[in-house]
């Protein structure tokens, strides 16, 4: 009776680890990062995605903005823009885990000088193949005049992401 006792001790113990190592790794974010947070008109601007804190094998990136705010100038080789969202692709080149992550730069000329906001939502995968979770991202881009209306501009990225 004492056996099946501490088995079932321990086997609790065990699952209530891989439960709280999973919270964790759900908790990784990328960053995005603008060289410029503050824009005005006409200006261009680079962002990159980074992730630091998971290593991964393989990932697809999606990138969305305002298109009547930026206009999408240029991106990494194994990127594609369409349908106002960029797809990037990126896979270790070994097909082993990497850590820290960083894209090359993806380059907008701004059209409007409104507050704005870009987001990335990816999906990533280890060497085994299995899926990751980390959490998306988003940066606001501001300008000194312009009102904040960066709800708006969410939405609107959640609608067009769902069609």
């Amino acid at each position: 009776m004492k056996k099946i006792k501490s088995i079932t001790i321990a086997c609790t113990l065990i699952i209530i680890t891989l439960l709280i190592n999973t919270i964790t790794f759900a908790q990784t974010q990328m960053h995005i990062i603008s060289d410029n947070e503050i824009i005005k008109k006409d200006e261009e601007i680079n962002i990159k995605v980074q992730i630091k804190d998971t290593p991964i094998a393989a990932c697809t990136l999606e990138i969305y903005f305002d298109s009547s705010k930026f206009e999408y100038i240029k991106g990494p080789e194994n990127s594609n823009y369409s349908n106002n969202r960029i797809i990037y692709t990126w896979v270790s080149s070994t097909g082993k885990n990497e850590q820290g992550i960083e894209t090359e730069n993806f380059k907008f000329k701004v059209l409007q000088e409104e507050n704005t906001n870009i987001a990335v939502f990816g999906e990533f995968y280890n060497e085994q193949g299995e899926k990751l979770e980390i959490d998306n991202s988003n940066i606001e881009l501001k300008t000194k005049q312009a009102p904040n209306n960066i709800n708006q501009i969410s939405d609107n990225i959640e609608q067009t992401r769902s069609e």
